[in-house]
């Protein structure tokens, strides 16, 4: 289930990024949120890796291994991790992984917020502050030649390829990704109903200009998607957000996870 769509008094949006007490990182901070791939013989690409909510480096390196892109198509994965610390996921996840566990925007302010105007893409908000630190992270290690995205994580990824959020809000001339790996997307009907503030991060919210994101991104897609996943409709959803001559589905099996059976 998805966590309160309130405030921690019950009578509005979830607290922004200052009032819960994290936004801009020092450099240690961001030095620890920030796994660079090892080198890759014969290296081809270069890809920039975003985990799902309630997760971090730690398992979306273990989905690389299970995709082999090292191994079989020479791509080397740096891995970002994000900054609002949160419980596990799920079981598994906590299994697997001793934590910290992080979320890139919170799935309330996503759902209330955008009703009054203070959703988490609004100037302050969770989602602006991930979206303006991942952009920066671009700026200071890329270039990279595609993006991958797991779950909630797939919902940023996919704004990130978006010219409203790489040329207005990044200021760049051209999108900083070539292709988009997505896995599992969760949440991809917010894609059409986020509003994301075009203002540097740490502005200000008054009279800062927003905007919905620019789709379909016309880059070539990959979506994995579990066929007993139960965000299945939402990983489906996903996909109209790119280039339909360009987007490729695969279907697995299993649910909300990339499974060990992709090494076959």
């Amino acid at each position: 289930a998805l966590p309160s769509a309130m405030g921690a008094n019950g009578s509005g949006p979830a607290p922004t990024c200052a009032e819960q007490g994290y936004g801009i990182e020092g450099e240690e901070e961001a030095k620890r949120r920030y796994v660079r791939g090892n080198e890759v013989a014969n290296q081809r690409l270069r890809m920039l890796c975003l985990h799902g909510h309630g997760s971090n480096n730690e398992m979306t390196q273990m989905q690389m291994q299970h995709l082999q892109l090292a191994k079989r198509h020479d791509v080397r994965c740096d891995f970002l991790c994000a900054q609002i610390e949160v419980g596990p996921n799920d079981s598994t996840i906590a299994m697997l992984s001793k934590g910290p566990f992080y979320s890139w925007f919170n799935w309330s302010s996503a759902i209330v917020g955008e009703i009054i105007g203070r959703g988490p893409g609004a100037a302050g908000g969770t989602l602006h502050d991930s979206l303006c630190r991942v952009l920066k992270h671009i700026e200071a290690h890329g270039p990279y030649d595609g993006i991958y995205g797991f779950s909630q994580g797939a919902v940023v990824a996919t704004l990130l390829t978006s010219e409203t959020v790489w040329r207005g809000l990044g200021k760049m001339d051209a999108c900083p990704f070539r292709f988009a790996l997505l896995g599992c997307a969760g949440g991809g009907e917010l894609l059409y109903t986020m509003s994301i503030s075009l203002s540097p991060r740490g502005g200000s919210e008054a009279g800062s200009q927003t905007s919905r994101a620019k789709l379909p991104v016309a880059i070539p897609s990959l979506h994995l998607i579990g066929a007993r996943d139960w965000r299945r409709r939402s990983s489906r959803r996903l996909v109209s957000a790119y280039d339909a001559a360009t987007a490729v589905i695969y279907v697995h099996a299993y649910g909300h996870g990339m499974p060990m059976t992709l090494l076959r």
